[in-house]
């Protein structure tokens, strides 16, 4: 019985890593990305998001980013995803993503969150 509490127990300490750091001695996730440009498409009339990950872990990793695209008055009216399968240590990879909702006016973006998960 004390055996399976100490499995049980081990098991959601590991689920509870997440895949965000890992043990990595790299700092969060977030830090690795930056948002280069945020515009709305004249042709699709939807947010485009242009940005750079710079993977800060030790080794390669995989990334998932969360961009929200936020209106003139500051309300979230889209998000755009990206993925990377794998980023080698150190290496900066440009990414452009798109919202796909249609609206006119001024926007900005944001990170929402940032996925890194160690290959």
């Amino acid at each position: 019985m004390r055996r399976a509490l100490i499995l049980a127990a081990t098991a959601g300490l590991l689920a509870g890593c997440g895949g965000q750091h890992r043990g990595s001695a790299a700092g969060p996730p977030e830090k690795d990305v930056r948002l280069t440009s945020c515009v709305l498409s004249r042709k699709l009339h939807a947010g485009v998001v242009h940005g750079v990950i710079t993977n800060t872990a030790g080794r390669t990793a995989g990334y998932v980013v969360q961009i929200d695209i936020i209106d003139g008055g500051g309300n979230p009216v889209d998000t755009a995803l990206h993925a990377e399968t794998e980023v080698a240590p150190g290496a900066n990879v440009k990414f452009s993503a798109s919202g796909v909702q249609t609206y006119n006016g001024k926007i900005t973006c944001r990170v929402a969150s940032v996925q890194r998960t160690p290959r």
